[in-house]
């Protein structure tokens, strides 16, 4: 009697284990790998900063942005892998950083001479999108965007 009771105990444990354990979670929420190409730059000079941005306040810089990094250029593409990211809504902005200065080259205007723009609406020298217009659904294990310029 007390085997068996000790066996259920242990396979109702183990149920209970199975049950929590799901792959690609990260405290309860799903996540996967997320990879952004920009192709089509002017050149390969300087880098490309990329944010990716999961809010509105982050987005219009009152907060810290989701995620950042400076990617190299080769063959006038730059490619960026972020792991890991939980499930959610997000948005993308970049610019060619030609001189490595850490900022967008402006002309005596105000007008931005370096590249830069935002995933669903590419380059642009006009008004930025809100971070609702601009947003995207991450819901993939693996994702793959491209903005061409």
């Amino acid at each position: 009697m007390m085997k068996k009771t000790g066996l259920a105990g242990f396979m109702i444990v183990c149920v209970f284990f199975l049950a929590s354990f799901q792959p690609f979670q990260n405290n309860g929420k799903h996540q996967g790998d997320l990879t952004v190409i920009i192709s089509g730059l002017k050149n390969d000079r300087g880098n490309v900063k990329i944010g990716l941005f999961n809010t509105a306040d982050s987005w219009n810089d009152k907060a810290e942005k989701f995620k950042g990094a400076v990617v190299s250029i080769k063959n006038r593409k730059a490619q960026w892998v972020i792991r890991d990211i939980p499930y959610g809504q997000y948005a993308i902005k970049f610019f060619h950083d030609e001189n490595n200065d850490d900022k967008i080259k402006t002309n005596f205007l105000g007008m931005p001479t370096e590249t830069y723009g935002f995933y669903k609406s590419g380059a642009t020298k006009f008004i930025p999108p809100g971070f609702d217009k601009a947003k995207f659904s991450f819901e993939s294990g693996n994702m793959q965007i491209e903005i061409e310029l």
